[in-house]
C-alpha cells in the first residue's frame, strides 16, 4: 500500500511572530474607545438623531489615521473654537466671509453656528484665554493705533504706510497652523494685523491717504513690544547754485586735526572751513521744513578755489526726517540767497526725488572753462618732461563712453572701466636754489642737503652754503617762448584734441593712479595781454568732456597731462585762475 504524498505545508503554519495570518485588528480596541469617548464628549446616547452631522468627518484622533478637516467644513470650524480661536481669526481663516461682513462679524456668525450645534463650546475662548493663530493681537489694535497717531502728531503727512515686525518663530508657527486648520487663501496674520490698524488709523486721520508704495512716512509696529518706529521718507529739492565767491567748499569738509569731533584749531565747529555750498543751500531748508539732518547731491564739483558761474551747477539737496513736506520754492530760494549774502546764489529750486539723485550723480555732463595763466620761460630739461613718452596702450588706458556692459548701470566717472599700471616715477632732481635761500635755512638743513649731494658736511654756515652754490648745477638757457600768433594757433589747435591724463599730483593721494582718455570739444580766441610788469596773461575758454582736469590740460602737471599748452608754447604756465563758465546738461 502506497503512500499518498503529502500536500506541500504551509510554513505560515509555523512560524511563532503572529505575522502571518490572523483575524486580530491592532486597532479594535482604539476605535471602539475613541468612538465610546466621542458619543459621551458629544453628549449623544444612542438614540440621539445623527441625521445632520452623519457627513462629518471625524475629529482627529489619537492613531493620527485621520485628520480634522479645514475650514469652512463644520468640523474645522468647530475645532478652531475648541482651541480657543478668536472672532477675528475666525473670520479671517473660516472661508464664510461675504462681501459685505467684515472679518470680525464672520467669525461671530460661526461662533454662534458652531455653539448652536455644541452649546458647551460657548466660553471655549474664555477658557484658553490665548488666540492660538494671533495670540490676541487684533484686541491691540487701537491702542497700535493711538501710538501711531501720537507719533505723527505735528508732522505735515499726506502718504502713509503701515508695516509690523513679527518674530520669525510666531510667523512660521501661525503660517504652518493657518494653512492646517483655515480655509485656502485666507489672509496671513501680518498683512491682516495691518489692515486692521491702517483702517483704524485711517479713522482717526481722516487726511492721511493709506498706501502700500512710496509713503512719506512708514511706522513700523514691533508685535513683540507693541511699539510703534517711524520711518520719516526725505524730501528732495532740485536746483542750480552758482558760486560767486572762491575758498569755498561745496560740501561740508571736516576739520583735518580733529575729523569732525571739534578742537581749539576748528574753534570747536568741527570744520575745516567755516562754511560751504551745502550748508549755505541746506541751512535755511532745514529750518523751513524742520529736518534733522540733510545731504547734498552735485552734477559734479569744482575745486575750492573754483567759480562756478553760467546757469549753474545742477544739485539735488536731500533732507531728512522733516516735519514739514510742503516747500514754496521762491521763498526758499530768497531764504537761501539772502542768508548766503552774495556767496552763491540758487535758481530753478523745484520738488525732486531719489531718482533724480542718481540722474544728476551719474550725468557726466560736458563742461565749459575760462581759465588765465601766466607764461614765464621754460628750460629744455623741464619741456622735456612734459613731452616725455607716456604708456598708452589699451591696457594702460582709461577711456570714457564705449560699450556699456549688459545688465548694468552705467555709473558716473570711470568706476566701471579697467584699472590701469601706475607709470613710473621721475627720477628725483637735484634742487637749484639761490644763495639767498640758502642763507636763510639752519645749519642743520644744510647739512642734510650736503649728505643728499655727497658733500663734506663739515665746517660753518657760511662753509657749506659755499659748498652747495659751487656744486649746484647752472640753471640751463630757457627755450624762446611762442608768439601771440603762435599761442592763438596752439589754443585753435586744442579744438578736439583727445587728451591723456594720468592723476594729477594734487589729489593722488585720493584717487586711483589712473591714466584717463578726455577730449576737448572746442576753444574761443584767446585773449593775450602783456602786463605792466612785462609779463604776458592768456586768457581762453575751453568746452570739454566731463572730468577734464583743466588746470592740468594749461600746465602740463610734469608731463602726467599730454598734450598740454605749456609744452606746446614751450612756456612755464602759471594759473592764475579758473571758472566753471557753464554745465551743459538739463
Amino acid at each position: 500500500m502506497t503512500e499518498e504524498p503529502k500536500e506541500e505545508d504551509d510554513w505560515t503554519a509555523y512560524a511563532t511572530a503572529g505575522f502571518g495570518q490572523t483575524d486580530y485588528s491592532l486597532w479594535d480596541d482604539v476605535e471602539v474607545a475613541e468612538t465610546e469617548a466621542s458619543q459621551e464628549e458629544d453628549g449623544f446616547d444612542e438614540g440621539d438623531d445623527l441625521d445632520d452631522e452623519m457627513w462629518e468627518e471625524p475629529e482627529q484622533l489619537g492613531t493620527h489615521t485621520e485628520e480634522v478637516p479645514r475650514a469652512p467644513n463644520p468640523a474645522g470650524h468647530k475645532h478652531m473654537v475648541r482651541i480657543g480661536c478668536c472672532d477675528t481669526c475666525l473670520g479671517r481663516l473660516g472661508g464664510k466671509q461675504r462681501y459685505d461682513q467684515s472679518m470680525v462679524e464672520s467669525g461671530v456668525e460661526i461662533r454662534a453656528a458652531v455653539v448652536t450645534r455644541d452649546p458647551h463650546l460657548d466660553d471655549a475662548e474664555e477658557r484658553i484665554g490665548l488666540c492660538p493663530f494671533c495670540e490676541d493681537l487684533f484686541n491691540e489694535v487701537d491702542l497700535l493705533a493711538d501710538l501711531i497717531t501720537e507719533a505723527l502728531d505735528g508732522r505735515e503727512i499726506g502718504r502713509l504706510q503701515v508695516g509690523a515686525r513679527f518674530p520669525k518663530d510666531q510667523m512660521e508657527e501661525e503660517d504652518v497652523m493657518r494653512k492646517r486648520y483655515g480655509a485656502g487663501g485666507s489672509d496671513p496674520l501680518k498683512s491682516s494685523l495691518v489692515k486692521f490698524v491702517s483702517d483704524a488709523v485711517k479713522a482717526r486721520m481722516g487726511d492721511v491717504r493709506i498706501v502700500s508704495e512710496n509713503p512719506e512716512v512708514l511706522a513700523i509696529i514691533d508685535v513683540t513690544t507693541l511699539t510703534v518706529d517711524l520711518d520719516v521718507r526725505s524730501v528732495y529739492l532740485y536746483g542750480r547754485y552758482r558760486k560767486l565767491e572762491r575758498g569755498v567748499p561745496q560740501t561740508r569738509w571736516p576739520c583735518r586735526a580733529c575729523k569732525g569731533r571739534g578742537c581749539d584749531r576748528c574753534e570747536g565747529t568741527g570744520l575745516q572751513y567755516a562754511t560751504s555750498v551745502q550748508q549755505l543751500v541746506a541751512d535755511p531748508l532745514r529750518e523751513l521744513l524742520g529736518a534733522e539732518d540733510d545731504a547734498f547731491h552735485g552734477m559734479g564739483r569744482e575745486d575750492i578755489d573754483v567759480r562756478c558761474l553760467g546757469r549753474g551747477r545742477p544739485f539735488v539737496v536731500e533732507l531728512k526726517a522733516p516735519n514739514r513736506r510742503t516747500v514754496d520754492a521762491e521763498a526758499a530760494m530768497t531764504a537761501i540767497n539772502t542768508a548766503a549774502a552774495g556767496s552763491i546764489e540758487v535758481t530753478s529750486l523745484r520738488p525732486s526725488s531719489r531718482k533724480e539723485v542718481v540722474r544728476v550723480k551719474d550725468t557726466a555732463a560736458e563742461k565749459s572753462y575760462a581759465i588765465r595763466f601766466r607764461l614765464s620761460p621754460l628750460s629744455e630739461k623741464e619741456h622735456a618732461k612734459l613731452t616725455a613718452p607716456m604708456d598708452l596702450t589699451k591696457e594702460d588706458v582709461q577711456e570714457r563712453g564705449g560699450r556699456k556692459r549688459r545688465g548694468r548701470r552705467k555709473r558716473r566717472g570711470d568706476r566701471g572701466a579697467p584699472a590701469t599700471k601706475p607709470l613710473p616715477e621721475p627720477e628725483p632732481e637735484v634742487p637749484v636754489v639761490d644763495e639767498a635761500a640758502l642763507q636763510a635755512m639752519k645749519k642743520a638743513e644744510l647739512v642734510e642737503l650736503a649728505k643728499a649731494q655727497d658733500l663734506p658736511t663739515s665746517g660753518t654756515k657760511s662753509d657749506l652754503v659755499d659748498r652747495l652754490v659751487n656744486a649746484a648745477p647752472a640753471e640751463a638757457a630757457p627755450m624762446p617762448m611762442a608768439g601771440s600768433e603762435e599761442i592763438e594757433e596752439v589754443v585753435r589747435g586744442l579744438r578736439g584734441a583727445m587728451l591723456a591724463q594720468r592723476t594729477p599730483e594734487r589729489v593722488a593721494h585720493r584717487r586711483a593712479d589712473l591714466v584717463r582718455r578726455r577730449k576737448v570739444i572746442e576753444t574761443t580766441e584767446p585773449l593775450i595781454e602783456t602786463m605792466d610788469d612785462g609779463q604776458t596773461e592768456v586768457e581762453f575758454t575751453l568746452r570739454c568732456e566731463s572730468g577734464t582736469y583743466v588746470k592740468e590740460t594749461v600746465h602740463g602737471d610734469g608731463g602726467r597731462t599730454q598734450p598740454s599748452v605749456a609744452a606746446l608754447i614751450r612756456a612755464r604756465c602759471d594759473v592764475l585762475w579758473l571758472d566753471v563758465a557753464d554745465i551743459h546738461a538739463d
